[in-house]
């Protein structure tokens, strides 16, 4: 039986190259997790701070929001490294984006329902007796539309799971056109207001756009 001395090391790595892979596996997760996030979120719109132990809040007379935080957890087995399976790595970037992107997502909608829900602004299906077309007309009239940086209005997407979203797709074609028409009717309102909202908004500059 050989020594401890004769056992091969596996693990015996330089520290550089380490840092190297570290490195690189960090840089993949936050890259592929940012492609996903654009397709919610337009970059320029967002921004990120560095973690630091010296934040400090001023006070308001409202409750301070806790700060929430994303995590994920992944397993890599050290058999799979001695057997070079090259698949592992990637395996364990995708996991982790997932992750991420699900914890996001979570926090996104956990977000904006409470907004909603603490304004007043929301929806119940049990509102309209179940009927989720008289529901989608009712929500339209209560939000507003919003420009892009050109000024163009933009209509405002809508976020439903799969199955739900087939259903409430199914029951608005099968309303008659006289829904379809007061829908544009108001959407063409709500991109009216939202062109006459950012025309105030710019006249209180000096400047003027060109």
């Amino acid at each position: 039986m050989p020594n401890h001395s004769q056992r091969p090391r596996f693990f015996s790595y330089l520290r550089d190259d380490l840092d190297k892979l570290d490195q690189y596996v960090h840089r993949q997760v936050h890259v592929r997790l940012a492609q996903r996030r654009m397709s919610l979120f337009d970059e320029r719109n967002i921004h990120t701070y560095r973690h630091g132990n010296r934040w400090t809040n001023e006070l308001t007379d409202e409750t301070a929001p806790e700060i929430s935080k994303m995590s994920a957890e992944a397993t890599i087995y050290a058999v799979d490294i001695i057997n070079h399976e090259t698949s592992t790595l990637e395996n364990y970037i995708e996991s982790m984006v997932e992750q991420l992107y699900r914890s996001l997502m979570t926090h996104l909608y956990e977000t904006i329902g409470d907004a909603a829900e603490s304004t007043g602004n929301a929806l119940s299906i049990s509102d309209h007796n179940g009927d989720k077309p008289a529901g989608f007309l009712a929500m339209m009239k209560r939000i507003q539309f919003g420009v892009d940086r050109y000024g163009r209005p933009t209509r405002p997407s809508l976020h439903v799971a799969p199955q739900a979203g087939e259903e409430l797709i199914k029951a608005l074609n099968e309303k008659p056109p006289e829904f379809h028409l007061e829908f544009e009717v108001i959407a063409r309102e709500k991109e009216t207001d939202a062109i006459t909202r950012e025309a105030h908004r710019l006249s209180r500059y000096r400047w003027r756009p060109r």
